[in-house]
């Protein structure tokens, strides 16, 4: 039998350490964090009206819903994905991709807005990726903040857009509002603490005078 290298087995173990510590540290972080968006989200969601529930996919991923909601919406979804952390590779991938932990919500309207568009903001991983996906985008000032708005009725959209309070949008990476027969709202949202609230405050608000 090959003598073992103590050298060596400090390294292994040290390593291994390394990785436990990192994973348990991890798993600790996202779980306190999930909770605390939840926590958030549920006190915003409840305030929508109708039936509540929320379902978790691991430890890492929730959607909440909402039945029957008041109006504007007739039903609410929010979605969150926390960025991975276990593993400190996939932790090093995501950040070199820019993935942040972030909640899409996705709500039914009760009516057709009969105006349909999307806003983006360019300097995020998902208005990036948008931006790419067609070319019809026009430049979008809201509060100092650069936009980009894709809309068949663009001066409707504006005017809409222009009524909101700016800073309740800046937790907003993207809205796509959809008119006809499925009308709805579709939302990228940042999580950080209070963002939600006032992020599905402000797409409450964008609904209302979509169907005033």
């Amino acid at each position: 039998m090959a003598d073992i290298d103590p050298v060596q087995l400090a390294a292994v173990v040290l390593v291994a350490g390394f990785f436990m510590a990192w994973y348990y540290g991890a798993l600790l972080y996202s779980r306190r964090l999930a909770r605390r968006i939840g926590t958030e989200l549920k006190r915003a969601v409840v305030g929508l009206g109708g039936t509540s529930r929320i379902q978790w996919f691991g430890t890492t991923a929730f959607r909440m819903t909402t039945e029957g909601a008041n109006p504007p919406f007739r039903e609410f979804s929010v979605t969150v994905t926390l960025r991975p952390r276990e593993m400190p590779i996939n932790w090093a991938i995501a950040t070199a991709q820019g993935r942040r932990d972030v909640a899409l919500v996705e709500a039914s309207l009760q009516k057709d807005p009969r105006i349909g568009f999307e806003l983006i903001d360019p300097q995020t991983r998902i208005g990036r990726r948008r931006s790419r996906s067609k070319t019809d985008w026009s430049s979008f000032s809201l509060g100092g903040r650069q936009l980009l708005l894709s809309s068949d009725t663009d001066r409707g959209a504006r005017r809409i857009l222009e009524g909101i309070d700016p800073s309740t949008l800046d937790s907003i990476a993207a809205i796509h509002v959809t008119a006809g027969n499925r009308p709805g709202i579709a939302a990228s949202v940042s999580v950080a603490p209070g963002a939600a609230t006032r992020g599905i405050a402000a797409l409450r608000a964008l609904a209302e005078r979509l169907l005033a």
